[in-house]
């Protein structure tokens, strides 16, 4: 049939061929086609295009953390190499008294009055006090957290009080360097507090050996190790220089057996006698009350202290200056202390977590009445000699008078619990 025909079957328009439209509609499904798989290409791309930008940010960040937590680091060791050494610390002898009793004194040193005393733990053994374990002076485990573990050399048996001192002594100003070292032992009990403010009012380039001055008839004047005493950087100084002589009377090897087993008197009559450093009366300077104490706070208030105790402070008047009304001896009641005491002695480790939560409890809560406060100590005071120790007084009778002058010193000293300023 000819195109006219066809043309004029179909009224003389133009139909496309099979053969056209085959064409035409593979044409469109390949140019369909086409844009799919572009879009899909593109969908894809997107895709992994998203995918290779987030690992990078990943990898990005990843290496920005490392780097921000070695800097840290290294600012860290920066700033425990730069930290300036504290003010004072407290170092801690080991007390001659029970000795199997020391592991829990030194527990309960460290649940009160030890971390803000800056407590230095001296021991011939780690396990005395296990979790100092990472906290040893002159070690690379040392920290600025106390209480801290100074271990004295196996060479140096623990009835070597003289050669143990002077260990100490040395290593204390060698890794430390304080401006004061407070000495006690594990039964003292010390208010932090107040122990500040007294150091505040002294200059630690200047000689101070300071603390509670007793004196025998035949033994120079020296302070009382059970209530503790202060030496300023400079008085440190000067005794290390002395031991470094080899003919020097404050070494252990030039003295008399009797001050080789003394190292407080030995030290003592070092100062005295060849540095020139002398006791001072660190009383209270408004009605004469002692700061360092002897003994504990039950025996201090009621005056029932040793004999030996108060005859040591017969001489102190040719010593210290003349006091016509107590020659420097211990008061009784509540003037016994002064608000501002320092130490306590003969406090085992019952009595002295019992004592920290009078104090603090009343220095948190001022308004407590006294019936509140003879409750509270009723309530928490160790009545037993395994709480209180041989040396200590219990309580007094729930209707004794002694109750008026007690809770009068507690009131007066709680503030000493406070955190210290330096």
């Amino acid at each position: 049939m000819t195109n006219n025909a066809i043309r004029h079957r179909t009224g003389g328009k133009h139909v496309a061929s099979p053969s056209n439209v085959h064409f035409a509609t593979t044409s469109n499904d390949t140019a369909h086609n086409s844009r799919q798989t572009k879009l899909h290409m593109s969908v894809w791309s997107r895709i992994i295009l998203i995918v290779v930008v987030f690992t990078l940010l990943v990898l990005l960040i990843s290496r920005l953390e490392k780097e921000e937590h070695v800097l840290s680091a290294e600012n860290s060791i920066d700033e425990d190499a730069n930290v300036d050494p504290p003010m004072f610390v407290t170092v801690v002898m080991p007390s001659v008294v029970r000795p199997e009793a020391r592991p829990l004194r030194l527990d309960n040193i460290a649940k009160t009055w030890g971390p803000s005393s800056h407590a230095i733990y001296v021991v011939h053994d780690a396990d005395e006090y296990s979790d100092g374990a990472n906290r040893i002076v002159g070690t690379s485990s040392n920290s600025n957290s106390y209480p801290q573990l100074l271990l004295v050399p196996n060479e140096i048996t623990p009835d070597q009080g003289v050669q143990r001192l002077e260990h100490v002594l040395r290593t204390i100003h060698k890794e430390i360097n304080p401006e004061f070292a407070f000495f006690v032992n594990d039964h003292t009990f010390v208010l932090p507090d107040h122990l500040c403010r007294f150091l505040k009012e002294h200059d630690s380039s200047k000689d101070l050996y300071a603390g509670h001055p007793l004196k025998g008839k035949k033994e120079t004047v020296f302070n009382s190790g059970a209530a503790g005493y202060v030496l300023s950087r400079s008085t440190v100084e000067k005794l290390i220089d002395e031991w470094d002589k080899p003919d020097s009377q404050c070494s252990a090897s030039n003295v008399s057996k009797w001050l080789q087993s003394n190292p407080g008197l030995l030290t003592a009559t070092c100062f005295d006698q060849t540095l020139n450093i002398k006791v001072l009366d660190t009383r209270d300077k408004r009605d004469h009350s002692h700061i360092f104490h002897a003994f504990g706070l039950v025996r201090t208030v009621t005056g029932n202290v040793d004999e030996w105790y108060l005859n040591k402070h017969d001489a102190l008047d040719t010593i210290l200056g003349v006091d016509p009304i107590h020659h420097h001896k211990p008061q009784k009641g509540e003037k016994c202390c002064s608000p501002f005491t320092i130490s306590f002695h003969y406090v085992e480790a019952g009595e002295s977590l019992a004592l920290w939560s009078v104090l603090q409890r009343i220095h948190s809560t001022p308004l407590m009445t006294d019936e509140e406060i003879t409750d509270l100590m009723n309530g928490i005071w160790p009545r037993d000699k395994e709480g209180l120790g041989w040396y200590a007084h219990g309580l007094p009778a729930s209707h004794s008078p002694v109750w008026k002058d007690l809770i009068h010193v507690v009131r007066k000293i709680s503030v000493g619990t406070a955190p210290p300023s330096c």
